[in-house]
């Protein structure tokens, strides 16, 4: 009591805020200012460590999916290609990893480009884990084909490289994309876009399709989702605590060590309590009676129900955390919101259920709607970083980040149907066929360079190396043809 009189007597006496500043600092507000710098050193320390593990570990590459014209497959196909893919989640770390390896899991980018309206499906990869995507997507699909190919990042020519904004030729729309409400919320899935009776399928990205299909010369649209596979006990039973909030059920959380040692001590408490005032139990067991009360579940709203069915569905399957970005980028006088902004937001909001969840554009990181102080610059600003976020598959940068399920995921992003007839959509020209049972095999060494199955002339000591025609409707620029 006397500290804190001394402490008041001199805050009344400060002249000024610094004064005041002093008297807290030397009175015990330096305690605060030293568990925030040993904070901020620990987080340094740990993503230092972590871009060492992913500079010296992690080399990437980038593969074009081609389906076949005739796709029946729904997107209950490409759920089962990211459960799939959910299997390169490590063990949780212990601390020598966290702290000094720097491990963190690995992931990769879904992504969708429409270059002067030719639209290409893309999965960006750690080389390491080729064969598990070509697996997966061979088992769903076993008519697609899977070829690398080159960045499109950068540009046909390397002019997105080290591109600056404002710019004299090029203008960007831009953001990332986040949900509207809790993580806990699924979005409209695509059992949704199927008719109770007739089960057609309307496919919902046939309208983004569309968009990215009318583009002209110069325009590009990039769309990207990159996902990192999330551990079950991160997210699940936060999902599960908001559908009992809602249901009116308690449900206790887990115990940390923490939470265990000052349990037992209360718990050590009650019981002294108990043995000494013979009133005390009355509040325990009038608690206990609380707990043991008959849930909210049978007079719930319809929309309350529906939101409690939909938050444990979305808990029921493994789930991701995830980037959602978009780029429409386009030379000046060309790009407007008409053709790169309003079709993108109009198509995305087919998925928007509002009751559960919807995507929305991220406050911060969208390149359009700021309408005071410096306009130009902070738009620059914005533009930069959200063409360095794409470009580098950033999992930092921008927004939070969200959570989708496989479900969810296989909704926003999955191959058209058959029924879907955007022309520029880069789809497979012939099935593939298995070779016979029974076909010879060569046993020689196996040809790697390109030199090695050329074609030699007569009399030319120079190979002449096959090169593949571009598929038909395909601009001969691109750069994954």
């Amino acid at each position: 009591l006397k500290f804190f009189v001394e402490v008041s007597s001199q805050l009344s006496n400060a002249n000024n805020p610094i004064q005041v500043f002093a008297v807290l600092f030397f009175n015990g507000g330096w305690i605060i200012f030293l568990f925030v710098i040993i904070a901020s050193g620990l987080h340094a320390w740990q993503e230092w460590r972590q871009s060492v593990y992913h500079v010296e570990k992690r080399r990437f590459m980038l593969l074009a999916i081609d389906v076949p014209r005739d796709n029946e497959q729904s997107p209950k196909a490409v759920e089962s290609i990211f459960a799939h893919l959910h299997g390169v989640l490590p063990g949780v770390n212990n601390k020598w990893e966290d702290w000094w390896v720097g491990r963190t899991p690995d992931y990769f980018s879904m992504e969708i480009v429409s270059i002067e309206g030719y639209v290409q499906f893309i999965v960006y990869t750690q080389e390491e884990y080729r064969d598990l995507v070509e697996s997966a997507f061979y088992a769903q699909y076993p008519d697609a084909e899977i070829t690398q190919v080159e960045d499109y990042v950068y540009g046909t020519n390397s002019e997105f490289k080290d591109i600056v904004f404002p710019h004299k030729k090029y203008n960007l729309y831009g953001s990332e994309f986040t949900l509207s409400n809790d993580n806990a919320y699924p979005i409209r899935l695509h059992l949704d876009f199927e008719h109770s009776l007739s089960q057609e399928f309307k496919d919902p990205m046939a309208a983004l399709l569309e968009t990215m299909n009318k583009i002209g010369p110069e325009e590009q649209f990039w769309f990207q989702l990159v996902i990192t596979p999330e551990y079950d006990h991160l997210w699940q039973p936060q999902a599960d605590g908001v559908a009992m909030k809602i249901a009116g059920k308690l449900k206790e959380a887990p115990a940390g060590a923490a939470d265990k040692v000052v349990g037992g001590m209360i718990k050590w408490l009650d019981a002294l309590g108990t043995a000494v005032f013979p009133f005390y139990g009355e509040t325990e067991d009038s608690k206990e009676m609380e707990r043991e009360m008959p849930s909210l579940m049978l007079h719930l709203t319809p929309k309350e129900q529906r939101q409690v069915e939909s938050i444990q569905m979305k808990a029921d399957k493994v789930g991701f955390w995830c980037k959602f970005r978009y780029i429409y980028i386009a030379p000046k006088e060309i790009a407007t919101k008409a053709r790169g902004l309003s079709p993108v937001i109009g198509s995305l909001k087919q998925f928007a259920s509002l009751n559960s969840n919807a995507l929305r554009p991220h406050k911060y990181t969208k390149t359009w709607g700021l309408d005071y102080l410096f306009v130009p610059e902070r738009v620059a600003i914005r533009q930069n970083r959200i063409i360095r976020a794409f470009q580098n598959r950033a999992r930092t940068a921008g927004s939070n980040g969200i959570i989708l399920n496989t479900e969810e995921l296989a909704t926003l992003y999955h191959f058209p149907t058959e029924v879907v007839k955007a022309p520029l959509v880069s789809r497979t020209q012939a099935k593939r066929s298995s070779p016979p049972v029974a076909l010879p095999i060569d046993h020689g060494p196996r040809m790697s360079s390109p030199q090695n199955n050329a074609v030699r002339p007569p009399g030319n000591s120079e190979p002449t190396v096959a090169k593949e025609a571009p598929s038909p409707g395909a601009p001969g620029n691109l750069p994954f043809v």
